[in-house]
């Protein structure tokens, strides 16, 4: 028998990578998949990633890499950090002389770097993909190495080798568009549903803006709220504060699964929280409103600059961090129901023009490169 031809899988954007790997196991290709990633979910923080939780849920082999990043800002775990990055190097050396893969399929972050390194000293061609219409630091070095590098937004396409770069989308998750049945009993008509989310990992310091604000949404609305491990204790002290009839009301998991984001996204009336590419674009395909509050140390401004996009098309807004104080996001919240007609009728707009076959896109760019190998 054949020997199956090994793909690595890496990088700091596990939810497109997800819907890469779901496409290729929909064509039945003799490949194994494996996938390196971040042993735990943080800097300085002993919780396992979800990476390493997801991918033993598909069953996909994880080898955890002990990356090491340079930070814009000097914080305690700064030098632990810069000296993880020979370790880290020597790691993804030795994975690539080990396993053998035949191409390397990446997500940028710093994760993705090493790996992407030591492929090149094998000759093993790689792929990169750049969610956000700005590239980072990660993927810039990434694009030096690769065979090429698949967009999510054409205003991307300048930033990288024109020989090398082509727009795919961003690879979403099947099941946002799928009908799933409610993870838990919500009162949607009566209650109109928020969604807060800081994506997988959670945004500690957005909560804490947020979690005055539960008692007074929650007697008009569901609160549906994705706090991310650090922020799940002071979250259930919260709840714990409400009634027994307001608690039903706040909706509190540490991190929902795709099904259960699946309806979240599709139920809810208003969605709350950063503005990653993977957020913007779920956002704009399900036709959703939201309230952005961008990562301000993001990258470039990556995050400011994705949620502008939907501010343009008149289906969002953002508050800076430094202006979203409890009043002035109440505010916004408020103002945003009162007028949601008006926003719903753009984002419903925005869905009908944003391509959903990132996933078919990206898999199709790796089997030609993977065949030509």
């Amino acid at each position: 028998m054949n020997t199956p031809k090994k793909i690595f899988v890496t990088g700091g954007h596990l939810t497109p990578a997800i819907a890469v790997i779901d496409e290729i196991r929909r064509r039945n290709v003799p490949w194994e998949i494996v996938f390196i990633g971040r042993k735990r979910a943080m800097e300085g923080v002993s919780d396992r990633s979800h990476e390493e939780d997801v991918m033993a849920s598909y069953g996909i082999r994880f080898l955890p890499l002990t990356a090491g990043r340079l930070q814009r800002t000097f914080t305690a775990h700064s030098i632990k950090s810069f000296c993880k990055v020979p370790v880290g190097c020597i790691q993804a050396w030795y994975y690539c002389w080990k396993e053998k893969p035949v191409c390397i399929l990446s997500f940028g972050g710093y994760v993705a770097v090493p790996i992407v390194i030591s492929a090149a000293f094998f000759h093993i061609p790689v792929i990169t993909h750049e969610q956000t219409t700005v590239s980072g630091l990660a993927n810039t070095i990434i694009a030096y190495f690769a065979k090429k590098v698949c967009v999510t937004f054409e205003e991307t396409l300048g930033a990288f080798p024109k020989n090398k770069v082509v727009v795919t989308g961003l690879p979403v998750r099947k099941e946002l568009f799928e009908s799933v049945q409610p993870p838990f009993p919500v009162d949607e008509k009566k209650y109109p549903i928020i969604y807060i989310t800081g994506g997988s990992t959670g945004s500690v310091s957005l909560n804490d803006v947020l979690f005055p604000l539960v008692p007074r949404l929650i007697k008009h609305c569901t609160v549906i709220h994705q706090t991310g491990g650090l922020s799940a204790g002071r979250a259930f002290q919260v709840k714990r504060m409400l009634s027994s009839a307001e608690q039903v009301r706040y909706i509190v998991h540490d991190y929902f699964g795709a099904q259960d984001v699946a309806w979240i996204l599709q139920h809810a009336t208003l969605v709350i929280g950063r503005s990653g590419a993977n957020t913007v674009m779920e956002i704009a395909m399900l036709g959703k409103m939201a309230l952005f509050v961008p990562l301000p140390w993001a990258g470039s401004g990556e995050q400011m600059q994705n949620a502008q996009w939907l501010v343009k098309m008149g289906s969002a807004q953002v508050l800076p961090q430094k202006e979203a104080s409890p009043e002035k996001i109440l505010h916004n919240i408020e103002q945003m129901i009162a007028k949601k007609h008006i926003y719903i009728e753009h984002a419903k707009k925005i869905s009908r023009l944003v391509p959903r076959d990132g996933d078919k896109r990206v898999a199709d760019e790796l089997m030609l490169v993977v065949n030509r190998k």
